[in-house]
C-alpha cells in the first residue's frame, strides 16, 4: 500500500506487524469485561414558563416560601438535569447594571457532592460576564468554603441576624444555627481575562 512501517511508528500497521512476525499473542480483554454505551448528557437551560415546579427544590437552599416566590418571580431561573432527571437549580436576580446576586441554589440530595453545583456556578458565570461586572452570593458560614472555591473570594458585608428577623421560624444549616448572612462576590471581568 505503499506504506513505511517501523516498529516505532506507533500506528496501527506496525503494532500488527509487530504480532505477525513474532510468536508473541496479542492482549486480551477478561471473559467478564464489557464495554458499556456512555450517556452522560448534562444540560443546562434557563426556565422561563413554570418556574413555580421547582419551588420545593428551591425551598431545600432557603425555608421561607415567601421569600423564594417573590425573588423567583423577579428572577431567572435555571435548571440542570442529567440525562433528563431534574439534578439543580438556581435563581439570580438583578441588582444593577453592573451586579447580580445568586439568590438560590438547591442540588437533589443524591446528587450532591458531585460537582453539579460548581458547573451550575461556572455556567452562570459565562453566561454572565460580558454583561455585568460581578455577582454576589449571600450565604451562612457553612457554605463559605464552597462558595470561595468558586471564586466568591471578595468579602463584601454582613447583615447581623438576617435570619432572626426575616424568618418566622429557625433556620438550620446542618448543625449551624443561622444568625447572620454573610456576603461574598466574584469579579465575573477577572475570571473572563484570566479564561482568555
Amino acid at each position: 500500500m505503499g506504506f513505511i512501517c517501523k516498529d516505532i511508528a506507533g500506528c496501527v500497521f506496525s503494532e500488527e506487524s509487530r504480532y505477525l512476525n513474532h510468536d508473541q499473542v496479542k492482549p486480551k480483554l477478561p471473559e467478564s469485561f464489557e464495554f458499556l454505551p456512555v450517556n452522560h448528557s448534562i444540560n443546562i437551560k434557563k426556565e422561563r414558563d413554570n418556574k413555580e415546579q421547582y419551588l420545593d427544590l428551591l425551598l431545600k437552599a432557603d425555608p421561607s416560601k415567601e421569600m423564594v416566590s417573590k425573588y423567583l418571580a423577579d428572577g431567572e431561573l435555571f435548571v440542570l438535569t442529567y440525562n433528563d432527571e431534574l439534578v439543580c437549580v438556581s435563581v439570580v436576580t438583578k441588582i444593577d447594571n453592573d451586579t447580580l446576586e445568586l439568590k438560590n441554589i438547591a442540588t437533589k440530595e443524591e446528587f450532591r457532592g458531585k460537582g453539579y453545583g460548581k458547573k451550575m456556578i461556572k455556567y452562570l458565570a459565562d453566561n454572565y460576564k460580558t454583561r455585568y461586572k460581578k455577582i454576589i452570593v449571600g450565604t451562612t458560614e457553612n457554605n463559605i468554603p464552597f462558595y470561595v472555591k468558586q471564586g466568591f473570594d471578595i468579602y463584601e458585608k454582613t447583615i447581623k441576624n438576617y435570619f432572626i428577623d426575616n424568618y418566622d421560624k429557625e433556620v438550620w444549616d446542618g448543625d449551624l444555627h443561622c444568625t447572620d448572612l454573610i456576603y461574598y462576590s466574584k469579579d465575573l471581568k477577572r475570571n473572563a481575562t484570566i479564561e482568555k
